[in-house]
């Protein structure tokens, strides 16, 4: 049966499961747009130098769920090569695929991403996923960025940009942080108080203690875990 009739996702997924990466490659280069994305998302799960190679040149290509995929897959493979495809991307017309492709670019680590990154915060349909993608990156230069950013109107991105933040746990965050834990907004309120716990400063005990009396019961159970997790990186410290 040729894997480009009627059936052809069916295939694609056996191939995947097959471990067939020639067929997938092979899809990816000579399917329609529909199944090349198909196959594109499938290769992300082989780690293998003509892998990379193929969905290097999908990011090239007309159809944007390809692209979307592509970087995607690139991504999970992971690879400081792919790092200068990918920073192309980032400014790709859709903004789905530059959305994907921040978050390949925080998975993969490379420190060459940071400043297109933190350019990328200017861009609102995508910004959240960039925050969370400079949280992966750990570079302690964007915590000035980040902290400006819990100041934006978005709730969203104020969000995202606390999870960053506890993620680089940088201590320089905490007094910025601990304002946050009375933000109107429930979320911010939450990822807040979860940062603080991840970064572990002595300084965040009383303002989360007093934050144990926040009116939503979920908010409390962050701080709970907040509170506990913020004491046994205290304990870590002093050993």
């Amino acid at each position: 049966m040729s894997i480009f009739n009627g059936s052809f996702n069916s295939d694609v997924d056996k191939l995947e499961n097959e471990g067939d990466v020639n067929g997938l490659i092979k899809t990816l280069e000579k399917g329609d747009n529909r199944h090349k994305a198909d196959a594109a998302r499938a290769l992300g799960r082989f780690k293998d130098n003509k892998v990379v190679k193929v969905l290097l040149d999908a990011l090239n290509s007309d159809d944007s769920d390809v692209r979307w995929n592509a970087a995607s897959s690139l991504g999970k493979i992971g690879g400081n090569d792919v790092t200068p495809f990918l920073l192309k991307t980032l400014r790709d017309e859709k903004w789905y695929v530059r959305l994907q492709t921040a978050e390949a670019l925080g998975e993969i680590g490379d420190e060459r991403a940071l400043l297109p990154l933190l350019e990328s915060l200017k861009d609102k349909k995508i910004r959240n996923n960039v925050a969370i993608a400079l949280g992966h990156l750990g570079d302690t230069r964007a915590v000035d960025h980040l902290i400006d950013a819990l100041k934006d109107d978005d709730f969203s991105f104020r969000s995202a940009a606390e999870e960053a933040l506890g993620m680089i746990g940088d201590e320089k965050a905490v007094p910025a942080l601990i304002e946050a834990l009375n933000d109107e907004d429930v979320s911010v309120r939450r990822h807040a108080a979860g940062a603080l716990g991840k970064i572990g400063d002595e300084r965040a005990i009383k303002p989360l203690l007093s934050a144990l009396d926040d009116e939503k019961w979920y908010v409390r159970l962050q701080v709970e875990e907040a509170i506990q997790e913020l004491n046994s990186r205290l304990k870590e410290k002093q050993k």
